[in-house]
């Protein structure tokens, strides 16, 4: 095949995986506003910080870290730092798709295998016993 035509095939599924990785963060985004960005979410998260940061004093039976967020860190994951996120998975996913065709491309490049070994030698037929 036309190396030109053998790269337009793998553009295809490149270009599906990427749709896909864009369509999955942007759902996970949107689901995380929708549970998150709630009166009734936010008001969760205050009542399990308000526990946080009593346990963080030595009081309940773990000891944790005051948490610093104001809202849920979900939210603001996917609201303030959306590009980052969009921005690494499809650079993971990239390279991800880079090593597969590599991968492939070397097994369907690669000569089929040829056996040189020696030929086994026939072993004598014992002789029946009278």
């Amino acid at each position: 095949m036309h190396r030109a035509t053998t790269n337009a095939i793998w553009l295809i599924p490149y270009l599906l995986m990427l749709g896909c990785v864009v369509g999955g963060v942007l759902y996970g985004r949107g689901e995380a506003i929708r549970v998150y960005g709630s009166k009734t979410a936010q008001s969760q998260w205050d009542s399990w910080k308000e526990e946080a940061t009593r346990q963080a004093e030595g009081v309940g039976p773990v000891i944790r870290r005051k948490p610093k967020s104001a809202q849920p860190p979900a939210l603001v994951l996917m609201r303030d730092y959306f590009a980052a996120c969009l921005g690494i998975a499809l650079l993971l996913s990239s390279v991800l798709f880079a090593t597969l065709m590599l991968f492939v491309r070397g097994v369907a490049a690669s000569p089929h295998f040829v056996d040189r070994s020696l030929p086994e030698q026939p072993q004598p037929r014992p002789s029946p016993k009278p």
